[in-house]
């Protein structure tokens, strides 16, 4: 009696793996794409983290200087208000602002009163600087007594506006579009009493604040795959000039 062996071999045919590779490939390809999208969206993020720590980071210098304004200011100064800031070199875009800072008393320190403004940090100038070639904007810092250094603060803003005003207020903050540009700025400005304030000369404030708006550009196109809208930041910074205000 003879024993017969079938041997049955199971395997997929040549049109089952070209679909298998295909679907394989289809969903890779999908998984590629997500993958890349979300890559872009992170390094949109760090970008925009990036810019908004920049303009903070200015704020509060600019915040801090400022706040020195007019400290222990010799006399004969005729350009120079009593607040501290140059006022014929002051506006909306831009504010200068000089400070005794070496101008202690003899007693605290031993030596005669400094009676002048020519040491470094006593007389600087914050701006916006417009890069017309590189298509670029700068927070700077110049400062006169240093040879005129100037110092890049921040990159990657958008609009940058000085408000005076004799009083604290509160505000809110808005967008206009000045020259094609987005400008931010401040409206409904209110006083402590919750009435309407208006701005005053930058010789006679005592209360400044700062306005700084950041836009990141659209990447892609609007309804293609990736397409990423701009985004808009708005950043303030309130500035009490305490050597102008009598307690």
């Amino acid at each position: 009696m003879q024993t017969r062996r079938v041997h049955n071999e199971a395997g997929f045919s040549l049109i089952e793996m070209i679909i298998s590779m295909a679907i394989t490939i289809t969903l890779m390809g999908l998984a590629s794409s997500i993958l890349a999208g979300a890559f872009n969206v992170r390094s949109r993020e760090d970008r925009k983290s990036d810019a908004i720590a920049d303009v903070q980071r200015a704020l509060n210098i600019m915040t801090r200087e400022i706040s020195n304004s007019g400290l222990k200011l010799p006399g004969g100064l005729g350009a120079v208000s009593t607040n501290g800031v140059v006022a014929n070199d002051s506006d909306s875009q831009s504010i200068r602002i000089v400070s005794n800072l070496n101008g202690m008393p003899e007693a605290a320190n031993g030596f005669a009163e400094d009676a002048d403004l020519d040491d470094a940090d006593e007389d600087i100038k914050f701006l916006m600087y417009v890069d017309a070639t590189l298509g670029q904007r700068y927070i700077v810092r110049y400062e006169k007594n240093a040879t005129n250094q100037t110092t890049v603060l921040a990159n990657r803003v958008d609009s940058l506006i000085f408000r005076y005003y004799d009083e604290k207020v509160t505000y809110d903050t808005i967008v206009n579009t000045v020259d094609g540009n987005k400008v931010c700025d401040i409206t409904n400005v209110k006083n402590a009493a919750g009435t309407e304030e208006t701005e005053v000369s930058p010789g006679n404030a005592k209360f400044v604040v700062i306005a700084v708006g950041v836009t990141l550009p659209a990447v892609g196109v609007r309804g293609a795959e990736g397409y990423q809208p701009p985004s808009e930041v708005q950043l303030t910074s309130n500035v009490v000039l305490r050597n102008s205000i009598v307690y």
